[in-house]
C-alpha cells in the first residue's frame, strides 16, 4: 500500500504536492457531507425512526448538525495549536482525529438493533468529527495561502473549496452507483454502510502525502494567547468577515445538502434525478472555484464578492420558480446559474479572510474562528432550518427569502470592509 502512494505521490512536482496535501482532508470532510445530505432519508429512518417524515429527515439533520457546531470549538482548539506549535502539526492530528469518525458510522448498529443508543452514537461520532474539521479547513487554507506564489494567494486558497467539491463529487457519486446498483431496498438495509467505510483508503492517501509537509512557518515567543489578542485588537474586521462567511455556507448548505432533498418534494423529481443534478452541482463546482479565484487575484476578492452577493439576492427568487416549473432540464440549468454565484461568492473569501489581519501569529486562529463558526453553527444548521421554514410555511419559496435577504446585508457589509 505505502509502495502504491509512493509511485502516486511521485507524479505531483513540489508545488503540487504542497497543494494536495493541503486539500486531502477537505476532501475526505465534505465526502462525509455528501454522505450525510445524500442519505438524510434512509439514514433518518434507520436511526430516527418515527411515522412522521418529517421528523426522521429533522432527526437526521440534527445530527448533522450536531456535529457542525463543534467546529468553533475545534477551530479554537487547532488555530491555537496552528499558531503556536506549527500548521503541519495541526494538519496531521486533525487529519487523523477526523478520518477516524466517518469509517465508525459504517459500523454503527441501527435504531432497530440497540434502539436509543443508535442515534446517541452518530451523534457522538458527529460530534468528534466536527471537532476536528474546525481545525482542518482553516489550517489547510493558512497553509495554502502563505505556501502560495506573489498574486496567487485566492487561486491556492480557493484549492480548499476545490478539494470540498472533489470530496462531495467523490460522495455524491458513489452514493448515485449505488444506488443505481444496489437498489433502495438494499441501499437502505446496508449498502449506506460501504461508503462510509471506504473512506479508510482517502485517509490512508492523506497521512501519507502529510508526512513529509513543508512547513515554512515559524511560532513566535508572544505569550498573548492569539484569541484574547483577536477580540481586543482585531473586533472589527472579525465581526465584518464573520458575517459574511455566515452568509456565504448558509448559501453553500442549502445548495449542496438540502437542495437535493427539496428539489424531491417540490420539483416532481426523482430521487436519481436530483442525485444527477447533485453531482453535476459539484463537479461544476471544482471548475468554477478556481476560475473566480483567479478572477479575485485580478481584480480583487472583495470586488467578486460584492459583485456575486448582489447577483444572488436578484436572481435567487427566478433561479427556485424555473427549477419549480421548468422540470429536469429547467431544474439542472437553475442549479447550474447557483453554482456559478456561489463559487463567486466563496473562492475569494478563504484568501482573504487569512489577508485580513496583518499577524502572522494571529492567521490560523483568526480564519479557523471565523470559517469554523460560519461552516459550523450556520451552516451546520441551514438544512435543519430551511427543513423546518418549509415545513411550517408550507411555502416551497421559503429558502429564497433567506438566502436574499441575507445577501442584501453581505453585500453592505462588504461595502464597508477596508481592502488592505
Amino acid at each position: 500500500m505505502a509502495t502504491s502512494f509512493s509511485v502516486v505521490a511521485g507524479l505531483f512536482n513540489p508545488k503540487q504536492k504542497i497543494i494536495a496535501a493541503g486539500i486531502i482532508g477537505n476532501i475526505i470532510e465534505y465526502y462525509d457531507f455528501a454522505l450525510i445530505g445524500f442519505l438524510a432519508v434512509m439514514m433518518g429512518n434507520l436511526f430516527f425512526p418515527s411515522t412522521n417524515h418529517f421528523l426522521s429527515l429533522l432527526g437526521s439533520f440534527g445530527a448533522f448538525a450536531a456535529g457542525m457546531v463543534m467546529r468553533p470549538i475545534g477551530a479554537a482548539i487547532f488555530g491555537h495549536i496552528g499558531d503556536r506549535v506549527g500548521r503541519r502539526f495541526a494538519l496531521m492530528s486533525s487529519l487523523v482525529l477526523m478520518a477516524l469518525p466517518t469509517f465508525l458510522i459504517g459500523f454503527l448498529p441501527t435504531y432497530a438493533q440497540i434502539g436509543i443508543m443508535a442515534p446517541i452514537l452518530l451523534v457522538v461520532l458527529r460530534m468528534v468529527q466536527g471537532l476536528s474539521v474546525g481545525g482542518e479547513y482553516a489550517s489547510s487554507i493558512v497553509y495554502l495561502v502563505e505556501q502560495s506564489g506573489p498574486k496567487r494567494h485566492n487561486l491556492y486558497g480557493s484549492f480548499v473549496s476545490v478539494g470540498a467539491k472533489i470530496g462531495m463529487a467523490l460522495g455524491s457519486g458513489l452514493c448515485g452507483a449505488l444506488l443505481w446498483y444496489l437498489g433502495e431496498d438494499a441501499m437502505g438495509q446496508w449498502g449506506w454502510r460501504i461508503p462510509f467505510i471506504l473512506s479508510i483508503f482517502i485517509a490512508m492517501a492523506g497521512i501519507y502525502l502529510r508526512r513529509g509537509l513543508v512547513d515554512d512557518y515559524r511560532p513566535n515567543e508572544e505569550k498573548t494567547i492569539p484569541i484574547v489578542a483577536i477580540f481586543r485588537d482585531y473586533r472589527k474586521v472579525f465581526g465584518q468577515f464573520l458575517a459574511v462567511a455566515s452568509i456565504v455556507w448558509m448559501f453553500y448548505y442549502t445548495l449542496f445538502i438540502y437542495l437535493p432533498i427539496w428539489l424531491q418534494g417540490y420539483t416532481g423529481l426523482s430521487k436519481m434525478q436530483s442525485g444527477q443534478i447533485n453531482t453535476f452541482s459539484i463537479v461544476m463546482g471544482v471548475v468554477f472555484i478556481p476560475l473566480m479565484a483567479m478572477l479575485a487575484d485580478k481584480i480583487g476578492s472583495i470586488r467578486v464578492m460584492k459583485i456575486a452577493a448582489l447577483s444572488t439576492a436578484v436572481t435567487i427568487f427566478p433561479l427556485l420558480y424555473v427549477m419549480i416549473h421548468g422540470g429536469f432540464i429547467g431544474a439542472f440549468i437553475a442549479t447550474f446559474l447557483m453554482v456559478v454565484l456561489l463559487c463567486a461568492y466563496q473562492a475569494p473569501i478563504f484568501a482573504a479572510t487569512v489577508e485580513a489581519i496583518d499577524h502572522h501569529g494571529y492567521r490560523a486562529s483568526f480564519t479557523a474562528l471565523i470559517l469554523g463558526s460560519a461552516a459550523g453553527i450556520v451552516g451546520g444548521m441551514t438544512p435543519a432550518l430551511m427543513t423546518s421554514l418549509v415545513e411550517l410555511s408550507h411555502n416551497a419559496y421559503s429558502p429564497a427569502y433567506i438566502i436574499a435577504i441575507s445577501s442584501l446585508i453581505a453585500w453592505g457589509v462588504l461595502k464597508k470592509i477596508k481592502v488592505r
